[in-house]
């Protein structure tokens, strides 16, 4: 990677430029990314990207600017501070340097050195895996080291290193099809098992056939669950709530009462880190307790905006991206339900369209094209069918909640079985 400057030293340069009041943020990540479909590996490549975010403040009014090249920086410098004049005044500071930040395990020495010798051994795994049910379609593996540093004028320094991998295995059977997907800070312990997964679920889907409309109690996949919980976060955004497209109010009693949600930077998911996108120590922030509404998501200018004192929701995408509220892990507290005893339901496996649906008013339609019923002790595989609902009716009807917690991806929770789900079938 290209050497970068310490944003401590980028920071001296920006107050040399007559404004004292600043703050540079640093991200660079290298990642391996290995392919393999068609029986073979199709592509093997290294790519990088790094450069700095900066903010400047001035007469009480906030400007943004980018570059991925470091003898430009001052000109991002400018420009930011050209923007910071026709950005509303508010009440913003940067955040003050912080005593300690927490401790967090995120890096892997094994994924750091980038092997190709690595990805094809996992892809060597995986591919056993599938093999014993299907045949393998599609893997891809990326491996990636980072880094992130901030520096601001109120003498606050931080930094942090992180690895990360991200795998997806496809397979098929017939006309049945199957995956997996897995992100974390370090590969999967059991890769073979993984492949397993997609293979199995390609079999069963070779089998699938269609159901009658009807209701049923439904259980999504932690994929999918991650997605509704994704879409469901749009109305705990501090900035959507200041501009009042959201409906949710603090202490509303708008969930189950068996329903918390969490998020969690210092949980042991993919989203572990120290610090939020503006420095400020990672901590969790209750967002839902017992059925009620607790936080909302803010970073240090949104909350300026609206005029209240709340923080450390920041997050940025990359260098490139203004900071803005986010979540960081969610985290949903397990229950006591035995999943032997879940009788009649359909587990989704899969769905698609989401993104067609109304977060505001919570009203969402689905296709779930892998799905299976379980009841009598047979599990049969469904394919073709629309769910339909409304996100906040749906968190109020939970069924059971399961007695122990897994992570996928940024997510933490336990199964969560929701009542009267309405299916579409033919």
């Amino acid at each position: 990677m290209v050497p970068y400057p310490d944003p401590k030293e980028l920071l001296k340069k920006v107050n040399s430029l007559g404004i004292p009041d600043a703050e540079v943020y640093f991200s660079g990540a290298r990642t391996l990314s290995v392919e393999y479909s068609g029986k073979t590996c199709k592509t093997k490549e290294f790519s990088e990207d790094a450069g700095y975010g900066v903010r400047v403040l001035k007469n009480k009014k906030i400007g943004f600017s980018h570059t991925n090249i470091p003898s430009d920086f001052t000109k991002a410098v400018k420009s930011a501070e050209k923007l910071s004049k026709i950005s509303p005044k508010t009440n913003f500071s940067f955040e003050p340097a912080a005593k300690i930040y927490p401790d967090t395990e995120t890096f892997d020495v094994g994924i750091s050195g980038l092997s190709p010798e690595l990805a094809f051994s996992a892809i060597g795994e995986i591919l056993e895996g599938i093999g014993k049910r299907a045949e393998p379609t599609k893997i891809s593996i990326s491996l990636s080291i980072g880094c992130e540093r901030i520096a601001n004028s109120e003498a606050l320094s931080a930094d942090s290193c992180y690895t990360a991998a991200s795998i997806y295995a496809e397979a098929k059977k017939g006309r049945g099809l199957g995956f997996s997907l897995y992100s974390a800070r370090t590969l999967p312990k059991d890769l073979k098992k993984f492949g397993e997964e997609a293979g199995k679920i390609a079999c069963l889907m070779s089998r699938s056939k269609p159901i009658p409309t009807q209701k049923l109690t439904v259980r999504f996949s932690p994929h999918m669950l991650s997605s509704l919980l994704g879409f469901l976060m749009f109305n705990f955004d501090g900035d959507n709530k200041r501009r009042r497209i959201t409906s949710l109010k603090k202490n509303q009693k708008k969930f189950s009462e068996s329903f918390s949600l969490a998020s969690d930077p210092l949980a042991p998911a993919d989203a572990l880190c120290p610090f939020d996108g503006e420095g400020v120590p990672s901590k969790p922030l209750p967002l839902i307790e017992c059925g009620k509404v607790r936080n909302f998501l803010y970073d240090r200018y949104v909350s300026s905006l609206e005029g209240i004192n709340k923080n450390g929701s920041c997050q940025r995408t990359d260098y490139a991206s203004a900071p803005s509220p986010g979540i960081t892990n969610l985290v949903v507290p397990a229950g006591d339900f035995p999943k032997k005893e879940a009788g009649r339901h359909l587990e989704v496996i899969s769905f698609h369209g989401l993104h067609t649906s109304d977060p505001v008013s919570g009203d969402f339609g689905v296709d779930a094209d892998i799905a299976l019923l379980h009841e009598k002790g047979k599990t049969i595989p469904v394919t073709d069918v629309l769910i339909t609902g409304n996100i906040f009716n749906m968190f109020n009807s939970i069924k059971h909640l399961g007695k122990t917690q897994s992570i996928h991806g940024n997510l933490i929770s336990p199964d969560i079985w929701f009542s009267d789900v309405q299916i579409i079938g033919k």
